[in-house]
């Protein structure tokens, strides 16, 4: 080819292909087409909504229940349990109601009912105020009814979501409706209460304090809880369980015990 015709097809070359309307139109996913705009039709439609979780949970259960008062007795038990968690605080109430009897005398016939609040107090702190009060019944205790309610500091050691761990110190007051210690008596409360997800499916959760009377501190209520709930493939929500209360009196007076324990299993539903 001679350099005249060389040079005749670089320019051709060199020239820019002429616009298309599809040039027109930006590459940018963010700037709706012109028939978008025309059909009213977001670009972003068809992204699925992310759903806000409750911050409420909540289980019923019941199942059988092994206690020893004065004697070794096998029964029943029903409990419910609703729960409220944030950023800045947990709430968590239950009920659990047990009764047991053994040759036609009752040995357990047993409620309480108990609910608890905690907050921090700045977003990120350890540092928490707690407030937490309880009723109970115990047909076979010398004390009948007790009513309970506590507030004070409290600390967290760990507050992720595998491990919230609180450590709290308080005062307040509790009333027998009958025994020893009958009427209002001022104590103090020394104790913890921690859930742990030991992995997905299992988790286990409980508390342990000691109530000093103000009056006489040598006079005392130990409490501790134990609870280990474990989720059941064959059914979404259905928990086995496995709990443990162990309440210490070291003032029990005349017709009452100074330990009594009940070990609970059976299945929970949450929701």
């Amino acid at each position: 080819m001679d350099p005249v015709s060389l040079l005749t097809a670089a320019a051709i070359l060199a020239v820019p292909a002429p616009v298309t309307p599809a040039d027109l139109v930006p590459n940018n996913p963010a700037i709706p087409t012109t028939a978008a705009l025309m059909l009213g039709v977001s670009q972003d439609a068809d992204e699925p909504a992310v759903e806000e979780k409750s911050p409420w949970s909540g289980t019923l259960g019941m199942g059988l229940t092994a206690s020893r008062t004065d004697t070794n007795t096998l029964g029943f038990n029903f409990n419910a349990s609703a729960s409220r968690a944030d950023d800045m605080s947990n709430w968590d109430s239950s009920v659990k109601y047990i009764y047991n009897k053994d040759d036609g005398s009752v040995k357990d016939n047993f409620f309480i009912a108990q609910t608890e609040y905690d907050r921090v107090f700045e977003k990120g702190s350890a540092w928490n105020w707690f407030a937490q009060g309880s009723y109970q019944y115990n047909e076979t205790e010398s004390y009948r009814q007790r009513v309970k309610a506590f507030a004070g500091p409290g600390y967290f050691i760990s507050r992720t979501d595998s491990l919230s761990w609180n450590l709290k110190a308080g005062a307040g007051t509790t009333w027998d409706d009958q025994g020893s210690e009958n009427g209002w008596t001022p104590r103090s409360v020394l104790g913890t209460n921690w859930k742990w997800q030991i992995r997905k499916g299992i988790n286990f959760q409980g508390s342990a304090e000691i109530q000093n009377s103000l009056k006489d501190f040598e006079s005392y209520l130990v409490v501790l809880e134990l609870k280990v709930n474990i989720a059941l493939e064959m059914m979404e929500n259905l928990n086995l369980y496995f709990s443990l209360r162990d309440e210490y009196d070291s003032s029990p007076g005349i017709g009452g015990t100074w330990n009594s324990m009940w070990i609970t299993m059976g299945f929970s539903y949450g929701f």
